[in-house]
């Protein structure tokens, strides 16, 4: 009987931008997070507590992407899930810097055309846009 190897994923490069915003970090972190439907540890840890198939199910969707959620209110929070419709995974760090914030952007590929800033410049463009509240 054939065995089956558990699924090994590519090595994946990264690339990374820095935005200055000019709102403040907490402002920034929440129109993100709504934006890009990030969910936090507590709403996901929430949905796997639920007695339903259908929750742990839908837990186990969500655990798939990958979610990355801290925050320290006031001063830091960091965000991420897989971007795409293949193993792409994206982090966005928003911390305090002077008056207003700053995004970190890490995006992660194992497909090198997906780092290029071809790619990816939209999509810096619109993350500075909703952290500034211009794109809803």
């Amino acid at each position: 009987m054939p065995k089956l190897a558990p699924k090994v994923e590519a090595s994946q490069d990264s690339t990374s931008k820095d935005l200055s915003i000019p709102v403040d970090v907490d402002t920034a972190a929440a129109r993100l997070r709504r934006y890009y439907k990030f969910m936090t540890t507590d709403e996901l840890n929430s949905i796997k507590n639920r007695e339903s198939t259908s929750a742990r199910l839908a837990a186990a969707a969500i655990e798939e992407q990958r979610p990355e959620w801290s925050a320290s209110a006031g001063s830091y929070y960091k965000m991420g899930r897989n971007w795409g419709e293949g193993k792409d995974h994206i982090t966005l760090e928003v911390e305090t810097n002077g008056v207003g914030s700053r995004v970190y952007i890490q995006f992660f590929s194992s497909n090198p055309q997906h780092l290029t800033e071809a790619y990816l410049g939209n999509l810096y463009t619109q993350v500075k846009g909703v952290a500034e509240g211009k794109v809803r």
